[in-house]
């Protein structure tokens, strides 16, 4: 009995350190074991098993070329509803904005693939009428929003597969603060998870503006859905959200017995991430990733050099972190 003492207070005691006890109004534990493992999430809020209330959440509903090749299980790309063990609800595998769907690049879902006349497609954002005329190019693993300056800008024109890349464009004054909302999109909403199978998908982005800025290890990315998970004790918090040492099987443990037991964990977008005021210090800096890691896929690989010297980025887990949040300020061109 004072084992099982002892592993409640040092488990209460561990989650004030990495940021926060768990909500007073959490749903009581089965055992210790159970408390241990909610205390670890330390301030995120931990949900079990599929989502609820399922509704579109792209208006892609199909792909129109009937040589393109995909899942069947991508659409419809629908987001729903989970309420975590401490009564919140969070909706999976985000929260969309809706709006403007960015110009493809590359799209052989409703288009042939290439797009050779984009330019001349292109809408242009105007942030402010003094401001400078900025090109963007975008390939998001899966799903991807842009906002600049705080303004609402583009997102992606495909929310899971086929893949596709975009192009944006805007005109604004600098200093510009780049905010993209990247999501690894599922079939299984809540759990993680995609197609029959149940496989662990995997993320990654890349972007890359005609003033010379792009994605790098200067940006800053956050994770805010992590799953799926046998025990959401594996995730840290300290010095920013890592899921790197839980497991990145394809199967988990969990899905092989039931995915129904699946387990996630995540924490609350803050109201004005897209602002240039935002504090993003407490954010840890991006992780790159090669290429290679992530996509071999033409939306890509036709274009590198349209990305010039942009990376890919995420967070420290490419297969786990399901929603992340980046953001860059540009005091100038990089040209």
């Amino acid at each position: 009995m004072r084992q099982i003492f002892a592993a409640i207070v040092t488990a209460l005691l561990l989650s004030l350190v990495l940021g926060g006890a768990s909500t007073p109004n959490e749903a009581p534990q089965a055992d210790a074991s159970a408390t241990v493992k909610t205390a670890m999430a330390a301030t995120g809020s931990v949900s079990s098993g599929l989502a609820a209330d399922l509704r579109l959440g792209h208006p892609t509903t199909a792909c129109t070329n009937p040589e393109a090749k995909f899942n069947p299980a991508v659409f419809p790309a629908n987001i729903g509803v989970v309420t975590s063990v401490d009564g919140q609800r969070w909706t999976v595998p985000a929260p969309v904005q809706e709006g403007l769907l960015a110009m493809d690049l590359y799209n052989d879902c409703n288009g042939r693939g290439d797009n050779r006349d984009y330019a001349s497609q292109l809408r242009t954002v105007v942030i402010d009428e003094d401001g400078v005329e900025v090109t963007g190019f975008i390939f998001a693993d899966n799903y991807f929003e842009l906002w600049v300056n705080g303004r609402f800008i583009a997102r992606d024109a495909i929310a899971m597969t086929p893949f596709n890349s975009s192009v944006v464009r805007f005109k604004a004054k600098y200093p510009m603060t780049y905010a993209i909302k990247g999501v690894d999109w599922e079939t299984h909403q809540g759990i993680g998870m995609e197609y029959d199978s149940f496989n662990v998908g995997d993320a990654g982005l890349i972007a890359y503006f005609s003033d010379g800025n792009g994605t790098s290890a200067a940006w800053r990315a956050e994770t805010f859905y992590i799953a799926p998970l046998d025990n959401p004790s594996c995730v840290r918090t300290t010095g920013g959200r890592d899921s790197s040492f839980c497991s990145q099987g394809v199967r988990p443990a969990c899905a092989q017995k039931d995915p129904k037991t699946c387990k996630a964990v995540h924490f609350p977008i803050p109201a004005d991430w897209t602002s240039p005021h935002f504090d993003d210090s407490r954010w840890p800096q991006a992780i790159l990733w090669l290429a290679s890691e992530v996509t071999n896929q033409p939306a890509y690989t036709r274009y590198v050099k349209v990305f010039g010297d942009a990376e890919f980025i995420w967070t420290r887990n490419l297969h786990l972190d399901n929603l992340v949040l980046a953001r860059y300020t540009a005091k100038g061109p990089r040209k």
